[in-house]
């Protein structure tokens, strides 16, 4: 007989959608998003928040979504779960004693879309400049653990480099401090979900130019899963754009069609 918290579980979807945005801790912001859900066909299945809005250490709610965040007075990352993704899946989060990282735990009786593996790891960060702007406040092996099965890993990073903003120019500065997180990804064999290049951030004010600061990673037993990777939502006011990642079996993430150049005389 499985344990009482394995009982009563609903069959898990074919798909998963997970958002990732930082709100600026303005709670507008906070409603726009979710507001802006009402227009899809369905709802996300987790929403991932750097820079929640908070109000004497209390964060909103919002109808259908169970959340969960830092046990601190500010926490600087949320997640928001819907309440049909919990009917399907057990998820468990896991707190760092820190104000800026979050991590949840997420498993199911069955395997995860039709792989071995039945359990996952979601790591949500907002990754910020220490005081002597040399080093941010999550380290590479908090952010890129070496694990065995999936790991999906996002959050605004706060780091500059060409791997991920091929046309800007970077000061030697940004480079050194943003190279052991790269450094770490490409030993651990995680991918950069989002396009190179695709700025996640504009500024509202001031002459600044646009960054890739918002970034996405999958670590290998879960890239296969990644089925898209897009910047679709409305925009919420905030200066960063909402990005939605969609996780499905490998047999439905089809590549889009393509010449067939062997083929060709």
């Amino acid at each position: 007989m499985p344990p009482p918290q394995e009982q009563g579980l609903a069959p898990a979807p074919a798909f998963l959608s997970i958002i990732q945005h930082n709100c600026l801790g303005i709670w507008n912001v906070f409603l726009c998003l979710f507001e802006s859900f009402k227009e899809a066909t369905t709802y996300p299945s987790i929403v991932l928040l750097q820079d929640p809005p908070v109000n004497k250490a209390h964060l909103p709610s919002f109808n259908g979504f169970k959340s969960f965040f830092p046990p601190v007075r500010l926490p600087r990352v949320a997640a928001y779960v819907h309440m049909s993704f919990l009917s399907s899946y057990k998820v468990l989060p896991r707190f760092k004693e820190v104000d800026d990282v979050l991590a949840l735990d997420i498993s199911s009786n069955e395997p995860l879309f039709g792989t071995a593996f039945h359990s996952f790891r979601v790591i949500n960060a907002d990754s910020t400049n220490t005081a002597d702007h040399k080093v941010h406040s999550v380290s590479p092996e908090v952010l890129f653990p070496d694990l065995g099965f999936p790991l999906l890993v996002l959050g605004d990073l706060n780091i500059h480099n060409p791997l991920s903003d091929r046309l800007r120019y970077f000061s030697h500065r940004e480079i050194s401090s943003s190279t052991p997180y790269f450094e770490k990804t490409a030993e651990s064999g995680f991918a950069l979900l989002n396009p190179a290049g695709e700025h996640t951030r504009f500024r509202l004010v001031g002459n600044a130019r646009p960054s890739v600061i918002d970034l996405p990673f999958a670590n290998p037993p879960l890239l296969p899963l990644v089925k898209s990777c897009e910047a679709s939502l409305p925009s919420t006011g905030s200066d960063h754009i909402p990005i939605t990642i969609t996780l499905a079996a490998p047999s439905l993430n089809q590549e889009p069609p393509r010449p067939r150049w062997a083929d060709t005389d």
